[in-house]
């Protein structure tokens, strides 16, 4: 549970990866988030349900996430 003040936002929403950063490993190329997602550098998301998640224009279409739109991977 988060307990910055104000608090992070939910990972389900549309600004989800502003949450604060808890861990990052440079090495394995991810960072936890303080809302259980795990954001990894290659722009990819896991969200805490197990939603992974592509968050750039080079992504195909089927798999990108606009802001306050989710794509998950089928």
């Amino acid at each position: 549970m988060c307990r910055h003040k104000p608090r992070c936002p939910a990972a389900n929403a549309p600004d989800g990866e502003a949450a604060h950063t808890i861990t990052r490993d440079g090495i394995a190329g991810y960072a936890l988030l303080c809302n259980g997602v795990l954001h990894f550098d290659d722009t990819r998301e896991l969200l805490p349900d197990g939603q992974e998640l592509l968050h750039t224009a080079r992504s195909p279409p089927e798999l990108r996430r606009e802001r306050g739109h989710a794509a998950v991977r089928q």
